[in-house]
């Protein structure tokens, strides 16, 4: 179907101050280091990893919430960190969001009705289209429906919905301006278990229905393996694996990917534990190891692995593995 969103290279470097003024030192956060990765139209990428891995900066540079220290970034084949002003009010229009907090990302002081018509609003304002009120509120309604929330939680404020019901009015407000491509940060992390199939479902009946493309990051491999078409497993601002899900799920090369799912728990009594999940934490953006960013904490790490930094090879069609144990 072709590329919706690329990113080559794409660097995020964090300045870090420490001292005082006359003897200041600056060191570099090296959140994204070196990232690429393509997404294609319709489908569903992922990234995972460990919280420090990288995965929300990337996000957040995707959102336009931050600036790429270097590296390029391609939506639709137009180059996102080079926009206008004119071109960033449409790129706002093509992509959405929907985080892990609900509660957090919805305006306490408006009715849910207001918020899931914002986006149209604002877009009104900015554009000078001629959309009335009354279509706001009509479009707003529908959306509401369209994720399975009554018409009268219009007039509702966030408060007195549940966290299910919130975390819809989010999808609702994200969709309602037909968007392209939807970041979904840990979509149902904060939710109650017996919340989260439903939400899934409708994340995935929702894309099905409008052709969306999401992009979604989150530590929940077990679900992540259910919603995602393609897979990347991210350690220390750099991707260590990337491939179609059903590869990386069956077919695990890279040791910390091997090591996350190990980790990962599964609903069987009479399972033994593979293999020993991984030790240590992660490490510092800011004081990177030399070689390989995993070595450290990697069973099998070499000398090689100690001093070079492996690249990124691919190993199949669909699936590429950056690790100096696998294929040469």
């Amino acid at each position: 179907m072709g590329k919706l969103l690329t990113l080559q290279e794409i660097y995020k470097h964090f300045p870090i101050s420490s001292g005082k003024w006359l003897t200041r030192n600056v060191r570099m956060l090296k959140a994204v280091d070196g990232v690429s990765f393509a997404v294609e139209k319709g489908a569903s990428f992922a990234l995972a990893g460990e919280s420090g891995s990288g995965k929300t900066t990337v996000a957040r540079m995707i959102l336009k919430l931050e600036k790429p220290t270097g590296g390029s970034m391609e939506f639709e084949g137009r180059d996102i960190v080079k926009f206008t002003r004119q071109e960033e009010l449409w790129y706002r229009t093509r992509v959405q969001s929907v985080f892990q907090d609900a509660s957090g990302s919805l305006n306490p002081r408006m009715r849910i009705g207001e918020i899931v018509g914002e986006p149209l609003e604002i877009q009104r304002q900015a554009k000078g289209n001629t959309l009335s009120n009354a279509e706001i509120r009509e479009r707003a309604e529908q959306m509401l429906r369209h994720v399975g929330l009554q018409p009268r939680v219009m007039h509702n404020y966030p408060h007195e919905l549940s966290g299910g019901q919130k975390q819809r009015a989010t999808i609702a407000r994200a969709m309602v301006l037909n968007p392209s491509l939807v970041v979904l940060d840990e979509p149902v992390s904060a939710l109650d278990v017996s919340i989260r199939a439903q939400i899934l479902n409708l994340l995935a009946d929702i894309q099905d229905e409008l052709g969306l493309t999401y992009f979604i990051i989150a530590h929940d491999l077990a679900m992540l393996g259910h919603v995602s078409s393609h897979i990347g497993v991210m350690y220390l601002g750099r991707i260590v694996e990337i491939g179609r899900t059903e590869e990386v799920y069956s077919h695990p090369q890279h040791p910390y990917t091997k090591a996350l799912f190990a980790a990962m728990p599964l609903p069987d009594p009479l399972r033994t534990k593979a293999s020993a999940s991984v030790r240590g934490e992660i490490g510092s953006a800011m004081n990177l190891p030399m070689g390989c960013r995993f070595h450290p904490r990697c069973d099998f790490a070499q000398p090689r692995c100690r001093e070079e930094e492996p690249a990124l090879v691919a190993i199949g069609p669909d699936q590429s593995v950056a690790c100096h144990l696998i294929g040469g």
